[in-house]
């Protein structure tokens, strides 16, 4: 949260969606709630009902999402408009991801390139917290497929390239994703059936 606080881009709204948790995120989220846009806390159908939720309460025309691991570095908002402004054909952008561990302290830069449809239906993975979407073209995909639990991601991105391609910005890093054995991605990783990539 205090990453996103602490952004200097001024037109910013922050909604923070929570899935009733129980471990005092809501408290924090009262504490926080005169620095809010707004917070939920309640019941959801998974991560992607929770994000299109989040989105359902915004009305800026560029978007995004982090999640409760993750961190924007500072100036990362600015910098994703500055991006849309320079290329206002683009379905989103995105930088370079910084890999931090559960201390947050980094170990590895998971660099991309100038990917679009193609390279990602070959399967190129872009890293989620440092993708900025256009909301109109988010909205005109149906957003997030809810059926999805993995990769829900990736499958948005396939959707949005395939009306307007992306634009990688070079020599960046808008986020850090934090990998731990916690993290879905990680505690799951071995759970799937061969061949079971996503969807429930």
């Amino acid at each position: 949260m205090q990453s996103v606080l602490g952004q200097d881009y001024p037109n910013l709204e922050y909604w923070v969606i929570d899935g009733a948790s129980t471990d005092g995120s809501v408290r924090l989220l009262d504490r926080y709630s005169s620095r809010l846009t707004g917070w939920i806390s309640e019941k959801d159908r998974g991560q992607a009902d929770a994000i299109n939720k989040g989105f359902a309460q915004t009305t800026g025309e560029i978007i995004a999402w982090l999640n409760s691991d993750d961190l924007y570095h500072p100036g990362a908002v600015s910098a994703a408009v500055s991006s849309f402004r320079k290329h206002p054909e683009a379905s989103f952008v995105f930088s370079d991801v910084e890999s931090i561990d559960a201390q947050g302290k980094p170990y590895h830069r998971m660099r991309y390139g100038h990917w679009g449809l193609a390279d990602l239906m070959r399967f190129r993975i872009i890293g989620q917290p440092a993708v900025f979407m256009r909301r109109a073209l988010f909205e005109r995909v149906g957003g997030l497929d809810e059926a999805y639990h993995y990769l829900l991601d990736h499958k948005l991105w396939l959707s949005l390239a395939a009306i307007a391609e992306p634009r990688y910005v070079p020599n960046a890093i808008w986020a850090s994703a934090r990998i731990h054995q916690g993290a879905k991605n990680v505690s799951d990783a071995g759970s799937l059936p061969p061949g079971q990539v996503a969807g429930e």
